[in-house]
């Protein structure tokens, strides 16, 4: 069993005490009658992604409350880790857990969320190209309020094509003006300085540098210079203004 599956399966093993619902209440204009039942007629981990999808877009919010969303929890982080909801969008299932206030539970349940937000970033980064991308990855696990320190030390090794490569799709995709494009990043956040410094305020250049200096392989090197420009001191606002 490799670290990934492992860490799916400790979410299920520790949140396997939480109680089935009998019933989850939803407002009226939302949720059908009874239209938890199909979720609620198995297993959790055998609940079909698109069965699911819609009490992902509403838990917490029109639908049920912190109760039913620890029930399916080891299900919701594990369909939205794969993007197989299609909608709701990995940062919105993700910031569920902030929404929820994971990090008051139980030491650990805490720590097995940590462990499986954690082994999630790693398995992006040992693979690609991914699903969902690396910029969904960053801004869904800053969504749950975790510290993105440790995940952006990792990242800073650049000492595999797929490290690079993700660095490349980033900066390209998720970096304009000096400031990150995902819609879902919460420009006030921790997370969102932490990830913006980390790329305009140095490290990640430097990352580059030496990034240039431990690979010979062309396209990796096409690439750490397509983004070096980019990885300069931000002139743009990033106090959290629009």
């Amino acid at each position: 069993m490799t670290g990934w599956e492992a860490a799916k399966q400790r979410l299920y093993d520790v949140f396997r005490h939480v109680p089935k619902p009998e019933r989850m209440n939803g407002c009226p204009h939302c949720v059908e009658p009874d239209e938890e039942l199909c979720l609620l007629a198995g297993p959790v981990g055998l609940v079909r992604p698109e069965a699911l999808a819609r009490y992902a877009a509403k838990a917490l919010t029109t639908w049920g409350g912190v109760g039913e969303f620890r029930y399916f929890l080891p299900r919701l982080l594990e369909c939205g880790a794969t993007d197989a909801f299609g909608y709701p969008d990995p940062e919105i299932v993700f910031g569920k857990l902030a929404a929820a206030g994971w990090q008051t539970w139980p030491i650990e349940e805490r720590d097995v969320i940590e462990g499986f937000l954690n082994e999630w970033w790693h398995e992006t980064l040992r693979h690609y190209p991914v699903r969902p991308p690396i910029d969904t990855v960053i801004c869904a696990l800053s969504a749950t309020g975790m510290d993105l320190a440790p995940c952006l030390s990792v990242w800073s090794r650049l000492d595999t094509d797929a490290l690079i490569n993700h660095l490349y799709d980033f900066v390209m995709t998720g970096l304009s003006g000096g400031r990150l494009t995902n819609a879902f990043w919460n420009r006030r956040s921790p997370a969102y300085h932490q990830v913006l410094t980390w790329l305009t305020g140095g490290t990640a250049a430097v990352a580059v540098e030496a990034a240039f200096a431990g690979h010979s392989q062309e396209p990796m090197l096409e690439r750490l210079a397509s983004v070096q420009p980019a990885l300069v001191p931000s002139q743009g606002n990033v106090d959290g203004a629009p």
